[in-house]
This record gives C-alpha cells, structure tokens and sequence, in this order.
C-alpha cells in the first residue's frame, strides 16, 4: 500500500485528470508520483506510465489527498515522522547497486534529499494517523487468532519445515499483527470509499 502526498507547490498548467473538490490533479503530478514510486522501488524514474498504470496511480494521489484533508494542514513534521523518512530513504539507498546509481536516480527523479524525506515524513504521518484511527476497530478476538493458527499457520510452516510448529502461544503476537493489519487494509478501503462518495471526487476523461 503507497499512501505518499503530492509535494507542495505542485501546481501546474498541464491538463486535469482530476478533482477532490476545488484540488486539481494533474496530468504532471500523475507522472510525478509514477516516477517517485519508481524511485522508491530503487530504479531509476524514466518513462510514462501504462493506462493501467497511470489509473492505479492517479487512484492513489486521490486517496492521499482525501487522508491528507483527514489529516488536517495543521499537523506538523514530527521527531518520530522525520525518523522514520530517514531511516525509509537509507534503506533506499542501500538497494541501489552503488552510490553513483543511486545519485542518478536521484537525479532523474528532480528532486533533492531534503525534500524526498519531506515527502516521506508526510506519508509517515499519514500512516500513523490510519494506524491511531482504525487499530481500536481491527483487533481479533482470541477464535479469529486460534483459527489462523490452524487454517493457515500450520499449513504454512509445515510446507517448510520438517519440525513440529511453535505453540500458538509462541507465535500469537505475530499473528495477531497479520490479522490487524489485514482488518486495517479493510477498514481502510472502506473509509476511503465513503470519502469518496462524500467529497465531490471526479475523473476527467483522458
């Protein structure tokens, strides 16, 4: 899941894909946010996204728009936030094949180290919103944890091991992070569908 906020001052006079509201989304901000996500993956951002691309992408610059407005302007660059944008853009760069490719995606991408940590820390603060927001509602009950266990655990690490599995109590932390974390994905795609239908979203024809 790619949750990361349009840059600021992103303004542009190319074509609108586009609009939450009064907030346009542009044609240039679709291959900006393609190129970013690129970089992310540690290649090297170059060429123009697919349809199917350009479509996934554009459904998520609408979607961080519709969290940031959730967000609120007022929130700020936190200690935790920039922490974590450090430590997500380090991990970047040790994925490149060398320092020089990095550099270059870099590069390509347009855009200085500052102001990538400043958009990664916007989508760490995106982040821990959802999480404060829709872990309360996402926690399993001890039968949805004892059932992955025997449905799906055990299957699992039997696929890969010749031992015994770990009693459930030895694993029950993990999986009880997999299930919030899939509960969250699904209290999320259902939040962001009713500020869909509630903020005037439309799709320009392309």
């Amino acid at each position: 899941m790619v949750l990361l906020t349009r840059p600021a001052g992103g303004e542009t006079l190319d074509r609108v894909v586009a609009s939450i509201g009064p907030v346009a989304i542009t044609q240039r901000e679709v291959e900006e946010e393609y190129h970013f996500e690129q970089f992310l993956q540690c290649r090297s951002p170059a060429g123009s996204p697919d349809p199917a691309d350009r479509k996934a992408v554009l459904n998520r610059l609408i979607s961080q728009q519709l969290l940031a407005e959730q967000m609120g302007i007022e929130a700020t660059e936190s200690a935790s936030s920039k922490k974590a944008a450090e430590k997500t853009l380090n991990e970047v760069r040790k994925e490149f094949p060398s320092d020089t490719g990095y550099r270059s995606a870099l590069h390509a991408l347009g855009m200085t180290e500052p102001q990538v940590l400043k958009r990664l820390a916007i989508y760490q603060r995106t982040l821990r919103m959802i999480d404060e927001r829709l872990r309360p509602s996402a926690w399993p009950d001890p039968k949805e944890v004892g059932t992955y266990y025997k449905e799906t655990f055990v299957p699992e690490y039997a696929k890969g091991h010749s031992t015994p599995p770990p009693p459930l109590a030895d694993v029950r932390d993990k999986i009880q992070e997999i299930l919030v974390q899939r509960k969250m994905n699904q209290l999320l795609e259902k939040w962001l569908e009713r500020l869909k239908s509630t903020s005037r979203v439309t799709i320009h024809s392309n």
